[in-house]
């Protein structure tokens, strides 16, 4: 890279050479700033990657003393907001060199130290004393750009992060993608049972923002909550107010399914939830259907290829009529000669190779229907059905208040 090729201690650590930035993270629960990620400017090279400064930096032997410069004048910056920690990027191979230590303060215990999952591969025991000391000192562990290298869940299971921070190219689109969706719910899952949490990078529209903190991700960052500059960033950005958590009595609500009892099931709302259990499923298409009991009828929801308000009658559906009787989940697969033929024409016809079929109750009234359809011939599991079931609780409550859409009476 001959922009880079002279660089030298000197021209980088001259005054002004260096400036740090900070972009906010922000905390989905409560739509404050909790943290500000620190990020290396250099004035003096315009158009030059950051990263490439620092892979120059590094070939000409000088990468560490570099990065250990950046993460001291980070922490050295006044006026942090109180009760924020500061998160810093520091490699392991940096890590690994004793004088870097020396510009790095003994209590990290405010600091967040993160590191890349593409520079993890052939780290053995290095890994393992950089990660031991980092906690010594008080220090919690970001593993960034998580979901953007093939090796993104070993190099989880290897490192135990406090935070995974994922990868932008991952974030990106969620509110709109199950795939996505369904990934950033794995994560998540994984976090919460190994005593850590999600970032989400990259947020920059806010039914992204929504969809995270529908997926159990705990922090967001990203240019609709604050871009990098060189003050911190506001306690409490705008556009985090709507995804935030109300406050009632001094306690932030997450009894989700009980304050949505209020609102309606127009607008987006259906789609949101429709993506939602998709990522529960895994599934690729998933359909809403409320019963309506009286007229022993499903009434559509959400259903790609029907008009909301359209009718099916229980008599041409009955594997969905037992499954609504019984309030009893189940799958019909294309494969299985045995199962529903109904059901198994429908598929056959749509192109998937299953549904999976999840009544929906409240208070042991069935109130209609959740059918989730997968391409990939691949059976679904009791797991997955509670997933579902949890997934669609904010639809259960709506459908049974008098606010949202009118059901039957119960028999």
């Amino acid at each position: 890279m001959e922009e880079t090729a002279p660089l030298t201690p000197a021209v980088l650590t001259a005054p002004g050479a260096l400036e740090m930035h900070f972009q906010p993270i922000v905390m989905v629960a409560t739509g404050r700033v909790i943290c500000h990620e620190a990020l290396a400017r250099f004035p003096g090279l315009p158009g030059v990657p950051i990263p490439e400064v620092f892979r120059a930096a590094h070939e000409q032997g000088f990468g560490p003393q570099l990065e250990a410069l950046a993460a001291r004048r980070a922490l050295e910056t006044p006026n942090r907001p109180r009760g924020t920690v500061l998160s810093v990027n520091l490699s392991v191979s940096t890590l690994s060199h004793p004088e870097v230590w020396s510009l790095l303060p003994d209590d990290l215990s405010d600091v967040v130290v993160e590191i890349t999952e593409d520079e993890l591969w052939g780290l053995g025991e290095e890994l393992e004393q950089a990660l031991a000391r980092l906690h010594d000192a008080g220090a919690r562990v970001a593993l960034d750009d998580a979901g953007a290298g093939y090796s993104g869940l070993q190099q989880l299971m290897r490192v135990r992060p406090d935070i995974v921070k994922l990868d932008r190219s991952l974030v990106s689109g969620v509110a709109s993608d199950p795939a996505r969706a369904a990934l950033v719910a794995s994560f998540s899952s994984f976090a919460s049972q190994t005593g850590g949490a999600v970032c989400a990078e990259g947020i920059e529209c806010p039914r992204d923002l929504r969809a995270i903190a529908e997926l159990d991700v705990a922090y967001a960052q990203g240019y609709l909550l604050g871009r990098p500059a060189a003050t911190f960033a506001d306690p409490s950005p705008e556009a985090a107010v709507s995804v935030a958590a109300s406050l009632r009595g001094g306690v932030r609500a997450l009894d989700q399914a009980r304050r949505d009892r209020t609102t309606s099931l127009g607008g987006s709302v259906p789609e949101r939830l429709a993506t939602l259990i998709a990522a529960a499923a895994g599934a690729d298409r998933v359909d809403l259907w409320r019963l309506d009991r009286r007229a022993g009828e499903l009434v559509a929801v959400r259903v790609p290829d029907r008009d909301p308000g359209s009718r099916v009658l229980l008599g041409d559906v009955p594997a969905r009529a037992h499954a609504l009787a019984h309030c009893e989940a189940g799958q019909v697969l294309r494969s299985d000669v045995e199962a529903d033929r109904v059901e198994r024409r429908a598929l056959a016809d749509s192109g998937y190779s299953g549904v999976l079929l999840v009544p929906i109750e409240d208070g042991g009234v069935v109130l209609g229907l959740v059918a989730a359809y997968r391409r990939r011939a691949r059976p679904w599991s009791r797991e997955a059905v509670a997933r579902v079931r949890a997934r669609a609780l904010p639809l259960t409550s709506v459908l049974s208040s008098t606010g949202g859409l009118t059901i039957a009476e119960p028999a």
